[in-house]
């Protein structure tokens, strides 16, 4: 068996906080961050349609419950969930009379048959609602209070009383386990090593889509992988001092003096990276930047030198906006100072009435998460000053992950 990476503990004592005598995660990010399973989909632009059942007072004896092509793919995954489930799905032959288990035959050679397939035999199900149904029946959950993270599957089984169990699984997610943390680490190391490259390659009469596509081709050389679009996530082209999300066909010249903001998504083995720095583009204007660069990376040494659990993001904003006001700067109240979790996704946390994808309210640090911080002084392409950083909180200031210093590139 592998080492399991998830932080079960968390998640039931989220379920004992929000009553839930079980959970059904079919998201995958969620199934993923439960068995570790991760096999190529077989519709690549579809979820995959697996689902794990997980009883509060049985955590350790989950159920996982998959499309019976994935067999072969699980026989190879040396996973901690012994209970594999079987049903029939898309590869299935309605002309023929079925062969029963002996459809299994298709997927899992004899010689490579691992000890839980004699269970998964005995419990293969005509399609998935079937195999859910008598896995929480199986679990001693038929009747009682079960979080969905996916509603459409709550809604069609109709032995359990249904409840949101989204909450409770970004609520565990938000706090990582050691082997989380390395794997963060790692998705971090490729995202820097990117955008240094990304940086050395520039030359004059370069543009914006250039450097994108620099930018995901080394990051991509690297082994990660890069969201369509959305790879360099902010807009950099426009003397307006708004906040803008790049445009997908936005496209302009990288003059010198120019400050592009570096906002970087991006996942490897599912994990994510983010964040950058600003540049200055063939680092010109570096010296009158450099009030600004300096009061910058003093913003985020002292907000990450706050972080303790316990602490909510109103006072590390406090914190930042108060470097700005020493410093000199003007404008210290039109500083973005923001937040958010980052793990399977860039938010990892728990949302607390808001819609789902939103930054969450006003929410305190716990430790072990690992959090965004952002820092936008606004101002046009060769004013404005961008600082992302990512740090992981624990009992003393936050450890930064990235590894570089807070400064501009260029400066």
């Amino acid at each position: 068996m592998t080492m399991r990476f998830c932080n079960l503990d968390r998640l039931v004592h989220a379920m004992d906080r929000l009553g839930l005598d079980g959970i059904v995660a079919a998201t995958s990010n969620n199934v993923y961050w439960l068995s570790g399973f991760n096999a190529v989909a077989q519709k690549s632009d579809e979820p995959r349609p697996i689902a794990v059942v997980l009883s509060r007072e049985a955590p350790e004896s989950p159920v996982m419950v998959l499309p019976d092509y994935y067999l072969g793919s699980m026989a190879g995954h040396a996973g901690w969930i012994a209970d594999i489930r079987p049903y029939r799905a898309v590869m299935t032959q309605f002309d023929l009379p079925s062969r029963g288990t002996g459809e299994l035959d298709r997927f899992v050679p004899h010689g490579a048959r691992p000890a839980w397939f004699a269970g998964a035999a005995g419990h293969y199900a005509d399609n998935m609602l079937a195999g859910l149904d008598r896995a929480l029946r199986d679990l001693g959950l038929a009747g009682k209070r079960v979080g969905f993270d996916e509603p459409r599957i709550g809604m069609r089984l109709d032995s359990v009383e249904m409840r949101d169990g989204y909450g409770a699984m970004m609520s565990a997610r938000a706090v990582k386990t050691d082997h989380e943390i390395g794997l963060l680490r790692a998705a971090t190391a490729i995202n820097r090593s990117a955008i240094e490259e990304s940086v050395d390659a520039w030359v004059p009469g370069m543009t914006w889509r250039d450097l994108e596509m620099t930018y995901r081709t080394a990051a991509v050389r690297r082994g990660g992988f890069v969201h369509d679009p959305g790879a360099m996530v902010l807009s950099n082209g426009s003397d307006s001092p708004t906040t803008a999300i790049a445009a997908e066909r936005e496209d302009f010249a990288l003059e010198p003096g120019m400050r592009i903001m570096f906002d970087c998504h991006g996942c490897v083995d599912l994990y994510c990276w983010d964040g950058g720095k600003t540049w200055l583009v063939g680092g010109e204007g570096a010296e009158e930047a450099r009030p600004l660069a300096q009061a910058t990376s003093d913003a985020m040494v002292e907000i990450e030198a706050a972080m303790r659990p316990g602490v909510r993001i109103s006072e590390l904003q406090a914190i930042g906006r108060g470097v700005y006001r020493r410093h000199g700067m003007p404008g210290a109240d039109d500083v973005l100072i923001f937040f958010h979790g980052l793990g399977l996704s860039h938010l990892d946390q728990e949302i607390d009435a808001e819609v789902e994808g939103s930054a969450t309210g006003d929410f305190a640090l716990d430790s072990g998460m690992l959090v965004a911080t952002h820092i936008l002084y606004p101002g046009s392409r060769r004013e404005r000053m961008w600082l992302e950083d990512i740090a992981l909180v624990g009992a003393g200031p936050a450890e930064s992950i990235f590894g570089w210093d807070f400064m501009p590139h260029g400066v």
